[in-house]
């Protein structure tokens, strides 16, 4: 009896699927986190990252505005995380138009930042820029899920060598119709 409610909730959600909010003056609120613990020999270690965006609907499928995004490292046994923090403008393109019968939408996101990054009292300056791509499988009418695979580069101060990452990366984004209505 609980899988057929379950069921028949989950049908009535994924059926409920009308215009996504990917048009002029609406907002993007959403970002993705994660987190991951290791284990090598004796060293154990743990990461989190969190990376909150806002952003706005300039014209049709294009979007623009700010992602934070914090990293920290933690090896255990030292008394400081190495935390990353940045500030990163990003501008955002959805390749579909959208329509009421549209659940999955094709976008890529690039994005420039700069912060800070170091452990304790030790901190220094950096700036990267990173770009990614996927898939947004709306769920409802305001909010997508995200699969995306991206790739970032980061230049930290006085380190001669840039570091390069791959992700691939899930991510969650409310779509608020804030555009003005006609009377």
């Amino acid at each position: 009896m609980k899988k057929s409610v379950l069921a028949a909730c989950l049908l009535l959600l994924f059926a409920n699927v009308t215009r996504s909010q990917i048009t002029k003056g609406n907002l993007l609120l959403g970002g993705s986190t994660s987190f991951s613990s290791d284990k090598w020999g004796d060293s154990k270690s743990t990461s989190f990252s969190f990376a909150p965006n806002i952003g706005y609907f300039f014209v049709n499928n294009f979007a623009g505005g700010l992602r934070v995004q914090i990293d920290s490292y933690k090896e255990d046994g030292e008394d400081d995380a190495y935390v990353v923090t940045s500030f990163a403008p990003f501008i955002r393109y959805y390749f579909i138009p959208a329509s009421k019968e549209q659940k999955v939408n094709i976008f890529v996101d690039g994005a420039y930042g700069f912060g800070s990054e170091g452990s304790g009292d030790t901190k220094s300056n950096m700036n990267g820029y990173s770009f990614m791509a996927g898939p947004a499988i709306f769920l409802n009418q305001h909010t997508a899920l995200e699969f995306t695979l991206g790739y970032s580069s980061m230049k930290f101060e006085d380190v001669d060598d840039r570091y390069n990452t791959f992700k691939i990366n899930i991510g969650f984004q409310i779509h608020l119709n804030a555009a003005k209505k006609k009377e």
